[in-house]
């Protein structure tokens, strides 16, 4: 006779015992299956799925899936469903347990329970089924208990948390690979390596890398070695991965928050619950490039040529994006951008435009002004400033949250509630002054950098995105790629009235549109409309922020 094994542990189980939990369950079933003369042809295992909230019944559990095949027809009558335990089957109220348990056997699988021996077959006797009822009774009122029993220690772990009291540090579960509980639970102590790799991950990701690049960075470091177990499909030696990445990338807990997203905490934080490893301008500007990253078709990499204007590159004929290409001709490469519609016969504007000459030309006209000093790793007052204004807007997004989240939870009538919304509003508005100060203190402390100094800052990183070096060339190139993004609203591939091959470069606001042909000349500069410049239609505060382009815009035109 077959037999399949279920083995369980529910969400209060989960930690370090978690393996040894299920080995034991799979032990136990298997020297139940030996005595009674039934080979095991498949084990399920649902990890860390609650019986008593029915989650291991759910459609992306292994027992959930093993209903859906039985009522497909897919086991043969006899076949026995082994688990260590009947709690490991069901903890939920009597009437759906037994409508479970009635329904397997009904479909020709008996159930068999490893602790008592027992065996539930079709059609039981009244006495079977009142003590098999009572058990799941007895199991479900447990359960009910222990969860009671779960969330008031919780509570009481949470409010011991925000006191940072006795053993508070409890409330977290599984930590971060860098973080463990020091001896006594009122502490951390931290991994100082593997923290700075997560800085440097971070780091990265503000300079415009991208996800799969950092990866590739990391898994080419033998002095960065990854955190877990997880192993190269191919190699199969231990490798960094995409979705690891991202995960520290999106993590509240490097930045000290903990914000529990499932549980009876959901949406709900408490600050400096953790230490701080990456500041707060570091990592707000690594997630501002990971939201504004799109992925953008196209070959190059493999040569060191990536396009600096990658997803906002389009066909100025039918639309549809450009991507950049490159072909190697006598061992030198030659990339070239391309309307992809022209590539499935949707567009007329084929062949290849020549992009090397006309990156050039881009770089010399616009570089200098895209590459302020948000591209720079501040230090000094100026990092002082940054970091500070990225830890205030932080507090002003969590403030106005918990603002929003008590107007639309409670009415106007509750005195209390109207006090704390009046307090968070008194603190949105002390934020939005300091952010003020903030603000002007950069602006001054940016102002300190002169002209000959950031020229060279400038012409340093146009030389790294020349650098052999493959890391230095790629970090070099996305720092470039993110800085022209901030002035360039796209850049259209066209033939212009001379039938020559052209990039039009639009800038932000319309002000102008640069047309820069193949050989890297600027053939045409249009900056005005009905005999007016076009940033003339532009606000008094918008002109004074971009009174460097502006300049730079009626030089290019005179």
């Amino acid at each position: 006779m077959q037999a399949i094994v279920y083995r369980r542990y529910s969400s209060d189980e989960q930690g370090d015992g978690s393996a040894q939990t299920l080995e034991a369950q799979l032990e136990r079933c298997q020297s139940f299956a030996e005595a009674q003369g039934w080979t095991i042809v498949e084990v399920l295992t649902d990890e860390a799925k609650s019986a008593f909230k029915g989650d291991h019944l759910r459609a992306d559990a292994d027992l959930g899936r093993f209903l859906s095949r039985l009522r497909e027809g897919g086991f043969a009558k006899g076949t026995v469903l082994i688990a260590d335990n009947l709690s490991r089957l069901s903890r939920r109220p009597v009437d759906e347990a037994m409508a479970w348990v009635h329904e397997v056997t009904g479909k020709g699988v008996e159930i068999g329970l490893a602790d008592t021996r027992e065996v539930f077959k079709p059609n039981p006797s009244l006495g079977d089924f009142l003590q098999t009822a009572i058990k799941f009774g007895v199991s479900h009122q447990a359960s009910a208990d222990k969860s009671d029993q779960t969330r008031r220690s919780k509570n009481t772990l949470w409010a011991l948390a925000e006191q940072r009291k006795g053993k508070w540090v409890n409330l977290a579960g599984l930590l971060p690979r860098w973080l463990q509980r020091n001896a006594t639970c009122d502490g951390w102590i931290v991994d100082k390596d593997m923290a700075d790799t997560i800085v440097q991950i971070y780091k990265w990701s503000a300079d415009g890398i991208g996800v799969n690049t950092i990866v590739n960075m990391l898994n080419a470091r033998p002095d960065l070695p990854p955190f877990g177990r997880r192993k190269d499909y191919r190699s199969g030696v231990p490798a960094w991965s995409r979705t690891t990445v991202r995960q520290y990338l999106t993590s509240p807990i490097v930045e000290g928050d903990f914000r529990p997203n499932t549980g009876m905490f959901k949406g709900r934080v408490i600050h400096d619950f953790y230490p701080r490893i990456v500041d707060a301008d570091t990592v707000a500007r690594a997630r501002a490039d990971l939201k504004a990253r799109r992925k953008v078709a196209g070959k190059g990499a493999g040569t060191g040529y990536t396009n600096l204007f990658a997803g906002i590159t389009k066909c100025g004929l039918c639309g549809q994006r450009a991507s950049l290409s490159t072909s190697v001709q006598k061992g030198k490469p030659y990339p070239y951008v391309r309307c992809e519609g022209s590539q499935e016969g949707r567009c007329t504007n084929k062949g290849g435009y020549a992009y090397r000459a006309f990156e050039a030309t881009a770089l010399d006209t616009f570089l200098d002004l895209a590459l302020d000093d948000r591209f720079f790793e501040a230090t000094g007052e100026l990092g002082r400033a940054r970091v500070r204004k990225a830890e205030i807007e932080k507090m002003l997004a969590d403030r106005r949250s918990f603002k929003m989240n008590l107007l639309r939870s409670f009415s106007g009538q509750d005195a209390e509630v109207a006090t704390v919304i009046a307090e968070a509003s008194e603190d949105i508005a002390r934020l939005t002054d300091e952010m003020t100060e903030v603000e002007a203190a950069i602006s001054v402390a940016s102002g300190k950098v002169g002209n000959v100094e950031h020229l060279r800052r400038v012409n340093d990183i146009r030389e790294a995105a020349k650098s052999p070096e493959d890391a230095v060339r790629k970090q070099a190139r996305s720092k470039l790629r993110q800085a022209l993004s901030a002035i360039v609203m796209s850049v259209d591939v066209e033939r212009d009235e001379e039938d020559e091959r052209v990039f039009t470069v639009i800038l932000r606001g319309g002000m102008m549109a640069v047309r820069i042909d193949t050989k890297g000349r600027i053939k045409k500069a249009v900056s005005d409309a009905v005999g007016q410049p076009l940033y003339s239609y532009l606000t008094d505060d918008q002109r004074e922020v971009l009174a460097p382009l502006i300049q730079r815009i009626e030089k290019l035109a005179a």
